[in-house]
């Protein structure tokens, strides 16, 4: 992602005042817009980009505003963050941060009879590719755009064979390199849709281009080139799959692939070309062939990284699922992931930072000075609530745009044994961030937000409850047999549950709390009208959906229900990974003595709680300060 000082003068979406969207078909029917970039022998639009903003800017001083505009615009155009994997999408904006954008091609919707007159006009192939694709993006009734891009795409992947022009950095083959390939995957892109290309002689065009750059990579000694231009050759059907794979095996048998993750990787593309061709002999030949090189690479790694060692064996027992005849092995491969992940503890060395809950601690002590039980335990309930999801989420990408180094990568948790519990996909900067993507951050945040919430008030709450009150069972059964919360043959079991959580008895509570969760949310979805039963049709036997599945199946009725924010704060702590996930640690016996103890525990004590009052707090003067009178 760029976000040099230029480039902070186009963030803005586009306006009705923003250059981009001012421009007429009056501003260029005199104007030799391709002159600002005629010494520029470069297929690169981000140059382009710079070189029209330049203009801009020149223009505006000279008091040529019209010239200016016009710049303006095409520098945005040609600012576009390329994303030629999004067939439907493949434009987004160079700069997103703080609620802003750069540009994308939706802002130029308005003006799509004047993209469309800009992308006739030029003759620079780079530019002509961008503006007609464009052009055609924001119309679609403009197939004959479309068919221009495919053309223009093409010649500028030959002008850069012939050296006419050049990626910026001047490397040898560059029409074999990463940027030569997403321009041809663009235009197969448009070649193959229906109402574009299909059928055309540009489409036969586009594929006869990439057969002939993938046969003459054949050629070089670049695996990476070859592999590259094996894939879209591939993917696009342009070169039989059997034909790509006996080549490209030939060629590895005759050159050097290089080192052990580039074979991994050809070993699979490999794989999956004989696959797409029909062999399934030398497409699970393939397979094995990977599988024996991720468990040799474990061995070579499992001195010095145990979890790499279980990641490589994993992958390998993954490569395994479908190969005949692979139980033995998969056995084998098993029992080593096994060995290796009792190393795994050693190395997953914990890291603390010190933060001063002095105030907080003062700020809640003095919070609950002078209060009866009652308001006491009321406070207690309310002193914090469930964060809005909608508000996680922005602060999880605010986190990412942060430290985006960090959040394009994927990332695996891994439970006390050392086995992978969760794996997070990385996060797509250039584009709007799936929710998946951004658990990670999100249950990172929230992990945080508990720790200090349950050291610096849940603990000095009932600390001093506590310490100023004796509670028994009646207590709590007093409060909770008005709960529509609770049901009425669980009541004495919460007052218990809530009893030893405030007396310190952390085992007590977490164990006691947790189940009576999934039981209260029935009752008050039952007590609502809905349905939270299945029925099996074979046995014709109804049996009671389980929190997870409730979670599932009906998150809608929870919403309407608890509201957006407690079910995503139930989700995180007791349900979801990569969170705490209670409910299953508590329910097959997998927290250990440490657990009950723990911040996250806490808060889940106290999560339950508050939903347990929540209902009664517009009753809270009916209820006796002491409680139980």
């Amino acid at each position: 992602m760029e976000s040099n000082s230029d480039n902070k003068k186009n963030i803005d979406p586009a306006s009705d005042e923003s250059p981009q969207t001012s421009i007429t078909l009056s501003m260029i029917s005199e104007l030799d817009f391709e002159n600002v970039i005629a010494g520029a022998a470069t297929a690169d639009c981000r140059e382009y980009r710079d070189l029209y903003w330049d203009a801009s800017k020149t223009a505006e001083d000279d008091g040529r505003k019209e010239d200016a505009i016009v710049y303006a615009a095409l520098s945005a155009l040609c600012g576009f963050s390329f994303r030629p994997n999004d067939v439907n999408d493949p434009y987004g904006p160079l700069v997103q941060m703080d609620g802003r954008r750069s540009a994308i091609p939706e802002d130029f919707r308005r003006e799509a009879d004047v993209v469309a007159a800009l992308a006739e006009a030029v003759t620079d192939s780079t530019l002509k590719a961008r503006l007609c694709d464009v052009a055609w993006l924001i119309n679609r009734r403009r197939a004959d755009l479309g068919v221009a891009a495919i053309s223009a795409y093409c010649q500028t992947v030959r002008e850069i064979g012939t050296e006419a022009k050049k990626f910026g950095i001047e490397k040898p083959n560059a029409h074999y390199s990463v940027k030569a390939r997403d321009l041809l995957k663009r235009a197969l892109s448009l070649a193959s849709m229906r109402s574009v290309g299909l059928g055309r002689p540009e489409e036969a065009d586009a594929r006869s281009l990439v057969g002939e750059l993938f046969r003459g990579a054949l050629g070089e000694l670049d695996v990476h080139a070859l592999t590259r231009l094996a894939k879209l050759a591939l993917e696009y059907d342009v070169v039989p799959p059997l034909e790509i794979a006996s080549t490209t095996e030939a060629w590895s048998q005759a050159n050097d692939v290089g080192d052990d993750r580039s074979r991994l990787d050809f070993l699979r593309f490999l794989a999956s070309a004989y696959h797409k061709g029909g062999s399934l002999t030398d497409h699970y030949r393939c397979r094995i062939q990977a599988v024996d090189l991720l468990v040799s690479m474990a061995r070579q790694t499992q001195e010095a990284s145990a979890m790499l060692a279980a990641e490589l064996l994993s992958d390998a027992i993954g490569e395994l699922h479908g190969v005949p005849n692979s139980k033995e092995r998969r056995r084998e491969i098993r029992h080593l992931l096994v060995d290796v992940q009792t190393n795994i503890a050693d190395e997953m060395q914990g890291f603390s930072q010190e933060i001063d809950l002095k105030d907080i601690i003062a700020d809640s002590e003095a919070e609950f000075e002078g209060l009866s039980l009652r308001d006491m335990l009321f406070k207690f309930a309310c002193m914090a609530k469930s964060p809005s999801p909608e508000l996680l989420r922005k602060q999880a990408i605010r986190s990412n745009a942060d430290s985006p180094l960090s959040s394009i990568f994927s990332s695996s948790f891994h439970d006390r044994d050392g086995k992978v519990s969760y794996r997070s996909p990385g996060v797509d900067l250039t584009a709007s961030p799936s929710d998946e993507a951004l658990r990670a951050s999100i249950a990172q945040s929230e992990r945080l937000r508990r720790q200090i919430y349950a050291a610096g008030c849940i603990q000095t709450g009932r600390r001093i409850v506590n310490e100023l009150h004796s509670l028994t069972d009646e207590t709590f059964v007093a409060l909770f047999k008005h709960s529509p919360f609770v049901p009425k043959d669980l009541i004495f079991t919460y007052s218990r549950g809530f009893r030893r959580f405030f007396q310190g008895d952390s085992i007590s509570g977490i164990y006691i709390l947790t189940p009576l969760l999934e039981a209260s949310i029935r009752h008050v979805l039952k007590g609502r009208g809905i349905d939270v039963s299945t029925f099996d049709n074979a046995t014709k036997t109804q049996q009671d959906l389980t929190i997870s599945a409730m979670f599932d199946q009906l998150k809608p009725e929870l919403v309407a229900v608890f509201g957006d924010a407690v079910v995503f704060d139930i989700q995180n702590v007791f349900l979801s990974q990569p969170g705490p996930t209670i409910r299953h640690e508590v329910a097959h016996g997998l927290m250990d003595d440490h657990g009950p103890f723990g911040a996250d525990a806490a808060y889940g004590c106290w999560l339950i709680f508050r939903l347990c009052m929540f209902p009664l707090f517009p009753y809270r003067e009916k209820f006796p300060e002491n409680i139980w009178q």
